[in-house]
C-alpha cells in the first residue's frame, strides 16, 4: 500500500513541468519584490499606529519586534524544512504563512487592539523568514559559488522596486479615515492586507503545478571543521560565519530602526510635511537603495566585494552620524541618501557569512538568519532614545552598526578569498 502510495506521488511529481535556471530566477526576484514590499510597507504602519493607538516612539517599535522576532525563531527550523523537503516546498510553506498572516488582519481589525495586529504581524513575518532564507540561499546556489554576492545583489535590487513601492501604497492608504458601508467598518490598511493576502494564496496555486531546478554547483570552499554546523559559532575557527552574523546583526538593527521612524524624522526636520508625504520621501528613498543595488551590480563587475562592503558602511556611519546632529531639511535629504549606499551590505554581509560552508550552507544560512533579531531589538532602543531624548540622537546607534559593519569586513577571514574571480562574477 505504502509503495503504491509513493508511486502515485512520484508520478504525480515527474508530470509537473521543470522550470529553467532563468526561471527559478525570476520566482526568487519574485519573492524578493514580495518581502521588501512588505517590510517597507511595515514602516508606513508604525506612523499608523502611532496614530490609530496613540502610542510612543518606542511603543510602535515593538511592531519591528514582533516582525524580526518570527525571522529569530524560525530561522533554524527552516534550515532543516529546506534540508528535508527542498527549495520549492519550503517556498510553498513561506508564502502560505505569509498570506496567513496577512489575512488576520480582518479578525485583528474585530478585536481593535494593537496586540491583536502583532499576532498578525508575528505570522506573516514567520512566513516571510521561511521565504527570505530560501530565496537567498536559492539565489546564492544558482550559479559558480564565487559569484554569489553579486547574483544576492540582483535578486534583490529588483526586491528594491517592492521596497519603493510599499511606501507608495502606504502613504495613499493607510491614513485615509476608516469608512463605514453597509454597517462594516473598512479599515484601509486592513483591506490592503486582505488584498495582498489572496494575489499570494493565486501564486502558490501556481507554484503547485511546478518543479524547481537543484542547484547548479556545488561550492567546494568548504573547510575540513565543518561536520557540525554548530561548531562554527562565534567561538570556532569559521570566523566568516561569526563575523557575517555580527554584521548580520547590525544591519538588520539599523536598516529596520531606520525604516520605521523614517516618518517621524521626516515630520520632525522637514516643516510641512504631512505623513502621505513623508512616506512618499521613503519611497523616493528606497528608489535610492534599488538603484545602489543596481549599481552595485556593475561596480562589483570591478571592484572586490569587500572593498565595497567597508567603503559603503563608513559612508553610512558618517551619513548617520549628520543626521544625529539633527540639522532641518539638510538632515532629510542625507537619510534619504543614506539608502544608496546601505544598499549593498546585505548581500555582502550574507555572502560572507556562508562562503566556505560547502554542504552546512543551508544551517549556516538559517544561522545568519537569526540575527535578524537585531531589528526586533535595535528599533526599540532606537525608539526609547527618541521618547526621552529626540529622534536625531537616536541615530546614533545606526553609526555604532556601521561601523561595526566595518570592522567585520576588515577583519573577515581571507583564506581562499579570490578577489578578482569574486568581482568578475
Amino acid at each position: 500500500m505504502d509503495a503504491s502510495l509513493n508511486d502515485i506521488a512520484t508520478t504525480r511529481i515527474a508530470k509537473k513541468k521543470i522550470i529553467s535556471f532563468k526561471t527559478a530566477v525570476i520566482f526568487v526576484i519574485a519573492c524578493n519584490f514580495i518581502w521588501a514590499f512588505s517590510h517597507t510597507l511595515l514602516d508606513v504602519l508604525n506612523k499608523h499606529f502611532q496614530d490609530k493607538f496613540s502610542i510612543s516612539h518606542g511603543q510602535s517599535a515593538f511592531i519591528q519586534t514582533a516582525y524580526l522576532s518570527a525571522y529569530f525563531i524560525s530561522a533554524i527550523p527552516v534550515g532543516f524544512l529546506m534540508k528535508k523537503y527542498g527549495y520549492r516546498n519550503s517556498i510553498i510553506v513561506g508564502l502560505t504563512l505569509f498570506a496567513v498572516g496577512c489575512m488576520g488582519f480582518v479578525p485583528a481589525t474585530q478585536v481593535g487592539t494593537f496586540s491583536a495586529f502583532l499576532t498578525a504581524i508575528f505570522i506573516l513575518a514567520t512566513g516571510l523568514a521561511c521565504l527570505e532564507i530560501v530565496c537567498l540561499l536559492y539565489a546564492s546556489k544558482l550559479g559558480d559559488p564565487s559569484g554569489a554576492a553579486r547574483r544576492l545583489t540582483l535578486t534583490q535590487a529588483f526586491g528594491g522596486l517592492g521596497g519603493m513601492c510599499g511606501p507608495i501604497v502606504g502613504g495613499a492608504v493607510f491614513f485615509i479615515p476608516v469608512m463605514h458601508i453597509s454597517g462594516f467598518t473598512v479599515e484601509p490598511a486592513t483591506m490592503t492586507y486582505a488584498v495582498i493576502s489572496l494575489l499570494i494564496f493565486a501564486l502558490v496555486s501556481y507554484i503547485l503545478t511546478l518543479r524547481f531546478p537543484e542547484q547548479s554547483h556545488t561550492d567546494t570552499s568548504t573547510t575540513a571543521h565543518n561536520d557540525n554546523v554548530f561548531e562554527h559559532l562565534p567561538f570556532s575557527k569559521n570566523k566568516n560565519l561569526h563575523k557575517g552574523m555580527i554584521g548580520k546583526f547590525c544591519y538588520t538593527g539599523a536598516h529596520f530602526g531606520i525604516g520605521a521612524f523614517f516618518i517621524n524624522f521626516a515630520l520632525e526636520h522637514w516643516h510641512g510635511l504631512t505623513p502621505s508625504k513623508a512616506a512618499y520621501f521613503l519611497s523616493l528613498a528606497m528608489f535610492f537603495y534599488m538603484m545602489g543595488r543596481f549599481a552595485g551590480i556593475i561596480v562589483m563587475k570591478y571592484v572586490d566585494p569587500r572593498k565595497l562592503q567597508i567603503f559603503n558602511s563608513l559612508v553610512c556611519a558618517l551619513g548617520c552620524a549628520y543626521i544625529a546632529l539633527g540639522y532641518d531639511y539638510s538632515s532629510v535629504v542625507v537619510l534619504i541618501g543614506l539608502f544608496f549606499f546601505k544598499s549593498t551590505l546585505y548581500p555582502t554581509v550574507f555572502a560572507m557569512g556562508v562562503r566556505g560552508m560547502g554542504e552546512k550552507s543551508q544551517m549556516a544560512a538559517s544561522l545568519m538568519i537569526t540575527m535578524f533579531v537585531g531589528g526586533a531589538i535595535l528599533p526599540l532602543v532606537m525608539g526609547y532614545i527618541s521618547d526621552m531624548s529626540n529622534m536625531a540622537t537616536a541615530f546614533i546607534v545606526p553609526v555604532i552598526c556601521y561601523l561595526l559593519i566595518c570592522y567585520c569586513a576588515i577583519t573577515q577571514d581571507l583564506t581562499g578569498y579570490d578577489p578578482k574571480q569574486t568581482a568578475s562574477h
